[in-house]
């Protein structure tokens, strides 16, 4: 608030009779008597601000965690299928150490769902409904395991073909999605009683002696979450931390935020076949190789690597800090990607590798999840999926880049180097979606 300068201005008095100063007193130690008790109101009301605070917090997390978990049940699954394709194709009993893997994993994460989703009726239900389609999915990938100890192995492969296990997926992976997307929806209501509480406690702040403390008790949290970042963040997000730079950029990495950001999805195409073909060093150099260039490519765009997926990954522009040429940033990345690729396959003197990439631009999710023993940044949101969408349909057009019309408004392309290949839905959506590949 600006001060009044005619109050704020001394003006000289005349002197008052005895009495008259003494009620001055009084008044001076009325007010301070108020003072001191409405700064124990105010911290009460920042305390119970602050208990609020971390329920919510704890809700954050607790959405996070069902979400990972979600991620982690279908991705051991699909290693699972893997692990079982390499074998009947190969003979190799190698690929039944991720087969073996995978279901001991989902076992061990199907009660930690049960436990995360018990208080939510809806999510119980969906929870009941995967739990038999997974069982029935491990059972289909036995028959076909148990055929070849049999010694027919050619029944087992025309099992696979038969596409059982692809109609148990598809409808698994429908469970995953619905489930993954009210836990988002939750999400995005925490957030916002996060915000709000934000703002009541900087209103409370504005007692000066409020602020003194309030502004003590950050500094010392900003220590501590900025020494915390420095075990977690990824390499690219360390300048952050050198520059002194806020540990709550526009709401928080802790509570997480909404940020409009680019995202990149990458992925290696035909690994599974090289995987069926070539032992196990020739898999890990290939994918290391693999991976050196898409941090590469990150590093000089700007770009943050949310994770690597096996031989895919996650790629995010205008994080943590926003950047107006987040979208520009990462068609350079893909650009760029793509090079270093056909450079590392010139060297190799093997088999080329080919890669797919899917861009796009919305709204994500930013933020720190975990507890302070094992913290992970991450993003999540529509516009992650719609990306990973769009680098699947890589493989439908044949093309090794394709961008969103969101990601070519944002980056302000124009002319002739981007042509439309598709207008139609993307997978599990309706209207139509127009993507984009480099002109011949």
């Amino acid at each position: 608030m600006t001060p009044d300068p005619i109050e704020d201005t001394p003006i000289p008095a005349p002197r008052r009779p005895l009495g008259a100063r003494l009620g001055r007193v009084r008044g001076r130690a009325g007010l301070t008597a108020a003072g001191a008790a409405l700064l124990l109101l105010v911290g009460a009301g920042n305390g119970l601000l602050l208990a609020w605070q971390s329920t919510v917090q704890h809700r954050i997390t607790h959405t996070l965690s069902v979400d990972r978990i979600l991620m982690q049940v279908l991705a051991d699954l699909l290693d699972s299928e893997t692990g079982q394709r390499g074998y009947l194709l190969t003979g190799d009993p190698a690929f039944l150490v991720p087969y073996t893997a995978g279901q001991a994993r989902i076992a061990a994460e199907l009660p930690l769902l049960e436990t995360e989703l018990g208080r939510s009726p809806d999510q119980a239900a969906r929870l009941a409904a995967l739990r038999p389609a997974i069982t029935r999915k491990f059972a289909e990938l036995d028959r076909t395991l148990a055929l070849d100890r049999a010694g027919d192995r050619d029944g087992a492969l025309a099992l696979v073909r038969a596409g059982e296990g692809k109609t148990e997926m598809d409808q698994i992976r429908r469970i995953i999605e619905t489930m993954r997307g009210q836990e988002d929806d939750l999400l995005m209501g925490y957030q916002q009683h996060a915000h709000r509480i934000e703002s009541m406690v900087g209103i409370g702040s504005i007692v000066s002696i409020g602020i003194m403390a309030l502004l003590a008790v950050l500094a010392l949290r900003e220590a501590g979450r900025r020494a915390a970042l420095s075990r977690f963040l990824p390499a690219e997000l360390t300048p952050l931390l050198e520059r002194g730079g806020s540990l709550d950029q526009g709401g928080g990495l802790r509570l997480g935020e909404r940020r409009h950001a680019a995202i990149a999805f990458v992925d290696m195409r035909g690994s599974t076949a090289i995987a069926e073909r070539a032992d196990p060093e020739t898999v890990a150099i290939l994918v290391t190789g693999f991976r050196r260039c898409v941090a590469q490519a990150a590093r000089e765009n700007a770009g943050v690597i949310d994770k690597f997926m096996g031989d895919g990954a996650l790629v995010v522009f205008g994080v943590p800090e926003a950047r107006a040429d987040a979208a520009a940033q990462a068609l350079a990345f893909a650009s760029r990607l793509e090079a270093l690729v056909a450079e590392w396959n010139a060297g190799t003197g093997e088999a080329p590798v080919r890669i797919g990439i899917g861009v796009h631009c919305g709204e994500v999710f930013v933020g720190v999840v975990g507890d302070d023993d094992r913290l992970e940044f991450t993003v999540l949101g529509d516009a992650v999926n719609v990306a990973a969408r769009i680098e699947q349909a890589t493989k439908t057009f044949g093309a090794t880049t394709l961008v969103s019309q969101a990601a070519l408004d944002a980056a302000r392309v124009t002319g002739a180097e981007w042509r439309e290949v598709s207008r139609q839905a993307l997978r599990g959506r309706q209207e139509a979606f127009p993507i984009y590949g480099r002109a011949a």
